[in-house]
C-alpha cells in the first residue's frame, strides 16, 4: 500500500510580556500579549501547505544559497530533503533561526531570487546572534521554480555560523 502524507498544523508568533504596577499603594500586573496563530490545513488553496522542510546548516562568509523549489535545498550544505517536491508550489512560512551566540547572519536573495518576498537591489535581514526570522504568507509567495526563482542566500558575518531553516509549503 502506497504512504498517504497529509499536513496539517499552525505557526504560531507570540510576544507575552508582564509589566508589574504599584499605583495608589495597589500592586497589579499588566499583561501584553500580541500573538498570531496561522493555520493551515492540507492542500494548496490559501491557509494550505503540502509539504515541509527542516535542517540546521553551517553558513559561511562566502553565502550558503538555499534553494526552496529543490529537492535538495542546500545542495553540498546538507543532505536533508523536504517531505514532498516543492517545485510549482507557493511559499507558506518560513523559519531562520541563528544558533551562535556571538556572531550575525544576513538573509538576503540568490541568484534566482525568490520573488515577492525581500524587494530592491540587494536586500537583507540582519539576525542577530540567538535571534530568529518567522515570516508567514497564507495565501503563498509567487509559485517557485528551481533554478529560477526561489533561492535565498544566509551568509555569516564571520567565520561559520550554526543556522536552522524550517519552512512549508503548498
Amino acid at each position: 500500500m502506497a504512504e498517504t502524507t497529509v499536513l496539517s498544523g499552525e505557526v504560531e508568533s507570540k510576544i507575552d510580556v508582564g509589566l508589574d504596577t504599584t499605583e495608589g499603594g495597589l500592586q497589579g500586573r499588566n499583561n501584553l500579549p500580541h500573538k498570531v496563530v496561522q493555520a493551515f490545513s492540507n492542500g494548496s488553496g490559501a491557509n494550505q501547505a503540502t509539504g515541509f522542510f527542516s535542517s540546521t546548516f553551517t553558513a559561511t562568509t562566502g553565502g550558503i544559497t538555499i534553494s526552496l523549489a529543490d529537492i535538495d535545498p542546500l545542495g553540498a550544505a546538507g543532505d536533508d530533503t523536504p517531505t514532498s517536491d516543492p517545485e510549482g508550489l507557493k511559499l507558506r512560512a518560513i523559519l531562520i533561526q541563528n544558533n551562535d551566540s556571538t556572531n550575525f547572519i544576513d538573509v538576503g536573495l540568490g541568484t534566482n531570487a525568490l520573488t515577492s518576498w525581500l524587494t530592491g537591489t540587494t536586500p537583507e535581514i540582519r539576525i542577530p546572534a540567538g535571534g530568529s526570522l518567522l515570516s508567514t504568507f497564507p495565501s503563498g509567495l509567487d509559485a517557485m521554480n528551481d533554478g529560477a526563482d526561489d533561492e535565498i542566500k544566509v551568509t555569516a558575518d564571520t567565520a561559520s555560523v550554526s543556522v536552522k531553516i524550517s519552512y512549508i509549503f503548498g
